[in-house]
């Protein structure tokens, strides 16, 4: 799925990408809609015969708006941001965003299940109020994601801006003068190095 943002030319390329775990498609719902779901499986328990196709197909749409919106929500590490877009694209989408410059410390945590399961949440560190993007919650193989955060964030090995190379305003060395007229007899020039 081909995520549409409107990236600037200076953001270019993407440099990581993360969605969450597959794990989150099991988590409960919210307790009223449980309290519901819950009636309704009473309910095709004593009337199966049209209850249990309203439970049935009732199930089956949570389950595939969840899919669908599980599979629509990305983040993505940029050369100047970090991005995180909720929803699905062809109804209703959110994006929100966080400076790299803006972000001071950056902590992986994992739990026994998310250790073998290779997943675990990324909290942010940054001055100011950043609530869809501070809190990256189980989030998939976060081992990799983290360490290209760190390597952006914080500079280790990688250029963020193409137009600040030292090496392009390295200037020539100067070029030698001839030497000047020779010393008068008995005179010694210094060595040069």
């Amino acid at each position: 799925m081909a995520v549409k943002l409107g990236l600037l030319a200076s953001e270019l390329p993407i440099l990581a990408r993360a969605r969450k775990h597959w794990i989150v498609l099991f988590t409960p719902p919210h307790k009223y809609v449980s309290i519901g779901l819950l009636v309704l499986f009473l309910a095709a328990v004593g009337q199966p015969d049209p209850m249990a196709l309203l439970f049935t197909v009732v199930i089956a749409t949570m389950g595939f708006f969840r899919w669908q919106t599980w599979r629509a929500e990305v983040i993505l590490i940029t050369r100047t941001r970090i991005i995180r877009v909720r929803g699905v694209p062809e109804t209703t989408s959110s994006e929100s965003s966080l400076r790299l410059d803006r972000i001071s410390g950056a902590v992986l945590e994992q739990s026994v299940p998310g250790k073998i399961l290779n997943y675990g949440s990324i909290e942010i560190e940054s001055p100011g109020q950043h609530p869809d993007v501070r809190l990256l919650k189980i989030i998939a193989r976060p081992h990799r994601f983290y360490l290209k955060l760190r390597q952006v964030v914080f500079g280790e090995g990688i250029d963020l801006d193409p137009d600040d190379r030292p090496q392009d305003f390295i200037t020539a060395p100067l070029p030698r003068l001839p030497d000047p007229l020779p010393p008068p007899r008995g005179v010694r020039r210094p060595r040069q190095r």
